[in-house]
C-alpha cells in the first residue's frame, strides 16, 4: 500500500513539479551586440511574453546562463517560437466585459518588449504581445518590419443611433484592408476573410499569409496545428495480488493470499491535441490474465490440507490522461491517471481438500460468488523512446473480486509493459 501512496503523492504534486520543470530545446540567441550563440533554451510555452530566458550551451551542462531583455535582440527555439525585441506602444484598455469602461480608452505606454514573431514574410510581419491585461497583435512592413499595433477596442457607450450598450471597434480590419490593397492582395478569396476576421492569431495568420503570397500547402505545413491520433499495441507483465481481509473466515482458517505473474495484451488509441502541448489522452482495450492458486493447511477442524484455485480474465476499457513532464524529440517522461472499466470472467474455480476421499467437516464456503464488474483507479508513469517505443508502469487500486463473506477476496494489479506506436 505504501507504493500506492507514493505514486498518488507524485500525481498530486504534478502541478508543482511542472512549474519547476525545465524544458530545454535547441535554438539560438542573437545578443544585443549582434553575436549569434547556439545552444538550448528553456521553453516554457509562456502565457505572457517573457522578459528573460535560461540558456545552456550544451544540454548536459549543469549551469545555465540567463539572458535578460537588455541582453537580447532575438531568440529562436527551433520549430517552436521566435521572439524579437522592439520598442513599441502598448494599449492599456481592457477587454474584460465585466469591467469595461464607460468611454473609449486610448491610453498606451511605450516599452521595450520581446514580441513573439508569428510570421515574417516578404511583405509584412505579424507579432503578438501578451501580458496580464490582454493579448495584442502587431503588424510590421518590409523592409524594417517596425511593429504597429492592430487596434481592437470594446467599451460601454452610445452608438451612432443613440443606443446605449457595448461598442466594438474593429479598426484592425481596416488596417488589414489597407495593407492588402497596398500589396495587391485584395481578391475574392481575401475579402470574406477580412470581413469576418476575429482578433485572434488563427484568423490574422490566414490574412497575413495571403498578403505574403504564402501557399495553402506551405501554410498548412508551417502554421496549422493539427491534432494527432495514433494507435498502439503492446504486452505487459500483469502482477496480480489477491488477498482477503484478516477478519474473513478464509483468512482466520489459515487461507493465504496469492500473487500471480501472467501476461496482459493491450491495443489503444493516443490523442495529442496540440503537437507542442504537454497533455495527451489515450484509451486502451486490454486482456489481463490472473490466477489464484493456493495450497495450505486449515487452522480449524479438520486441520487438513486445503486448496483454492481459479483463473480470472479481465477485459478492460481504460481511458487515461497523461501529462508530459519532459518531452524531447526522442525521449519523453510522463505521469498519468485513469479509470479501468473491467468485465471479469472466471474459470476452473475450485475449493476443497487437497486429498481425495471423505473431507470430514471441511468448511462449506458456498462458492466464491465472483464479481463480474470492477472499476479500479489507475496511476501511471512511463517513458517514450524514439517516439515509437513506450515503457510504462501501471498501478491499479484494489477492488473486490468475490462477494462471498467467507472469501471476500480483493485483487490489486500492477503492470510493467511495453507498447509500440504505429505512425508516431
Amino acid at each position: 500500500m505504501k507504493h500506492f501512496y507514493a505514486l498518488l503523492a507524485s500525481v498530486l504534486l504534478l502541478p508543482l513539479v511542472s512549474l519547476a520543470q525545465s524544458n530545454y530545446k535547441p535554438g539560438y540567441v542573437i545578443t544585443s551586440n549582434g553575436d549569434t550563440v547556439r545552444g538550448f533554451i528553456d521553453y516554457q510555452n509562456w502565457d505572457s511574453n517573457p522578459s528573460s530566458i535560461s540558456f545552456k550551451a550544451a544540454i548536459a551542462d549543469r549551469g545555465k546562463k540567463t539572458f535578460k531583455i537588455n541582453d537580447l535582440r532575438l531568440f529562436n527555439i527551433t520549430g517552436l517560437a521566435v521572439y524579437q525585441k522592439y520598442v513599441c506602444s502598448i494599449s492599456m484598455d481592457t477587454r474584460n466585459t465585466s469591467n469595461l469602461g464607460s468611454s473609449r480608452d486610448t491610453t498606451f505606454r511605450m516599452d521595450t518588449v520581446l514580441l513573439r514573431v508569428l510570421q515574417k514574410g516578404k511583405n509584412v510581419a505579424l507579432y503578438s504581445y501578451t501580458d496580464g491585461l490582454k493579448t495584442r497583435f502587431y503588424l510590421g512592413e518590409s523592409p524594417n518590419f517596425i511593429p504597429v499595433e492592430l487596434i481592437y477596442r470594446i467599451y460601454n457607450g452610445t452608438d451612432a443611433s443613440g443606443n446605449n450598450g457595448m461598442i466594438t471597434e474593429n479598426d484592425f480590419q481596416k488596417q488589414l484592408f489597407a495593407l492588402a490593397t497596398k500589396y495587391n492582395a485584395l481578391d475574392d478569396q481575401l475579402m470574406p476573410l477580412l470581413q469576418g476576421a476575429g482578433y485572434d492569431s488563427d484568423d490574422l495568420l490566414l490574412i497575413i499569409s495571403h498578403i505574403n503570397n504564402i501557399s495553402k500547402a506551405e501554410f498548412d505545413k508551417k502554421y496549422a496545428h493539427h491534432s494527432k491520433i495514433t494507435w498502439y499495441a503492446g504486452l505487459a507483465l500483469n502482477i496480480s495480488q489477491t488477498t482477503a481481509n484478516s477478519s474473513t473466515p478464509y483468512t482466520m482458517s489459515g487461507g493465504p493470499g496469492h500473487t500471480s505473474y501472467l501476461p496482459a495484451i493491450k491495443f489503444g488509441l493516443d490523442f495529442l491535441p496540440d503537437a507542442n502541448g504537454k497533455v495527451e489522452f489515450k484509451v486502451d482495450l486490454s486482456a489481463n490474465f490472473t490466477q489464484f492458486s493456493t495450497l495450505y493447511k486449515l487452522d480449524v477442524s479438520p486441520y487438513t490440507g486445503a486448496k483454492a484455485f481459479y483463473n480470472q480474465t479481465g477485459i478492460a476499457l481504460t481511458p487515461q490522461i497523461l501529462y508530459n513532464i519532459y518531452r524531447a524529440p526522442n525521449f519523453a517522461f510522463y505521469l498519468g491517471v485513469g479509470f479501468s472499466f473491467t468485465f471479469d470472467t472466471y474459470s476452473d474455480a475450485a475449493f476443497g481438500p487437497q486429498a481425495s476421499g471423505n473431507p470430514g467437516n471441511f468448511p462449506v464456503a458456498g462458492g466464491y460468488d465472483f464479481s463480474s464488474i470492477t472499476s479500479p483507479f489507475l496511476l501511471k508513469a512511463g517513458v517514450r523512446i524514439h517516439k515509437n517505443i513506450e515503457i510504462y508502469f501501471d498501478y491499479y487500486t484494489s477492488d473486490y473480486t468475490t462477494n462471498s463473506t467467507y472469501f471476500a477476496f480483493q485483487n490489486q494489479n500492477k503492470q510493467i509493459g511495453i507498447n509500440y506506436y504505429f505512425g508516431k
